[in-house]
């Protein structure tokens, strides 16, 4: 089977520079490469890295399209939405396509609405829809359309799978949840990274360190977060770890993320800005910490920071944000209510697993499980590749292959 694979086309594929989306295909195109499931062809924005790396695969076939420095800078400053960008990409994909006169047996859009109702117009075939996003959160007719001319559209959360049941009236969506290396993401496999890290970082043996992962911007609730952490008292020697940036690698650090900064600053003391840190490197980074937080102010389709957590043997406070209560239980975190509260409500429980050791490590290994028995990436590829080819692998095979 040849199948198409288009990527948002923001970042690049593989991962270079992170970004969930992008995480998640790679892990698709490393199991293609041990199983041969199909014959990949994937579209991504060019990135030197990226192009270098992608020479590894030899079951895939990448196709780079360049983006001017001019545009990339005026996409990471949000000077023009990300749509105009998105289409942009979408007709140089499918020109580049048509000219060859290429053909797919299932072309794959993976997140980017306009990418999928553009294409159309060059490539012919059979499409399927991975949303990652609440991609109908404006409702265009167009995309409504598109979603319903699929052969099948594939969501990432229960949640997600409703939003697009009830906006776009579809009966052809089916949920699988995103998984994870649970090998990598280990805390077993991390004891000597945490010493030298909280060496590094200057956090002492009775510091208890809170730890939150992701894009610096409002929606991801970490300006609530900073305010929960300067709340409590320096008794409880709690520590505050953020690590990310505003707009993934490289990105300069924008108006908000001074802001951030600024209102730390009494308290600079307990909070630890690590800036961007390379996925390969996220395993050794949440080791540092004692708890984890994903106090997620916006709807979140899914919540992969959560699992990573959960998967570290972190107690996990998030927020009931869209799908995130189909992760988080009382077994293994806090769900917190948005709304005035909410960092006081942080801070509480914060305070409360700072001083419980036996419940923070009782809940870690109670995410740790969950993480295996839901999000574990050989689930995840496997019920991907059986809905978009028809074809499994035999259980007891990718157990084996996997782990080598």
């Amino acid at each position: 089977m040849k199948i198409l694979m288009v990527t948002p086309g923001r970042l690049p594929v593989p991962a270079v520079k992170g970004g969930a989306v992008e995480n998640l295909i790679e892990l698709l195109l490393d199991y293609n490469e041990r199983y041969q499931m199909a014959e990949i062809t994937v579209v991504s924005v060019y990135e030197k890295e990226a192009a270098e790396y992608s020479e590894k695969y030899q079951n895939t076939k990448f196709v780079f399209l360049k983006r001017s420095k001019p545009s990339e800078l005026i996409m990471q400053k949000h000077l023009l939405p990300y749509r105009f960008f998105d289409y942009c990409f979408s007709v140089r994909t499918g020109s580049y396509f048509k000219k060859r006169a290429c053909s797919f047996d299932v072309i794959v859009i993976q997140n980017e609405l306009v990418n999928g109702r553009t294409l159309q117009r060059y490539l012919a075939g059979n499409y399927i829809y991975h949303a990652h996003n609440d991609t109908l959160a404006v409702n265009n007719r167009k995309d409504i359309s598109f979603l319903q001319s699929c052969d099948c559209v594939i969501s990432i959360s229960k949640y997600l799978s409703k939003c697009f049941s009830e906006k776009a009236a579809l009966s052809n969506i089916k949920t699988i949840y995103n998984g994870i290396d649970l090998e990598v993401f280990s805390r077993k496999q991390c004891c000597e990274s945490r010493i030298e890290l909280r060496n590094r970082y200057g956090i002492k043996d009775g510091d208890v360190v809170v730890v939150f992962a992701g894009r610096l911007v409002p929606d991801k609730g970490i300006q609530i977060l900073i305010d929960a952490i300067a709340k409590i008292p320096s008794e409880y020697h709690v520590k505050l770890l953020v690590i990310g940036a505003s707009f993934f690698k490289k990105s300069s650090e924008n108006a908000f993320v001074k802001q951030l900064k600024e209102a730390g600053a009494s308290i600079s003391d307990r909070i630890i800005f690590s800036g961007y840190v390379d996925y390969d490197q996220m395993p050794a980074y949440y080791s540092m910490a004692d708890i984890g937080c994903v106090p997620s102010l916006w709807e979140e389709p899914f919540g992969l920071t959560v699992v990573e957590q959960m998967a570290m043997e972190l107690p996990v406070i998030a927020t009931d944000a869209g799908a995130i209560p189909e992760i988080v239980d009382q077994s293994c975190g806090y769900l917190v209510e948005r709304g005035k509260r909410l960092s006081e409500q942080i801070a509480d429980a914060v305070k409360e697993l700072s001083i419980n050791f036996d419940m923070r490590k009782s809940m870690g290994l109670n995410g740790r499980k969950k993480a295996e028995a839901l999000f574990d990436r050989k689930q995840f590829c496997e019920q991907w590749f059986r809905l978009v080819t028809g074809r499994s692998t035999n259980e007891s095979d990718v157990e084996e292959k996997m782990g080598e």
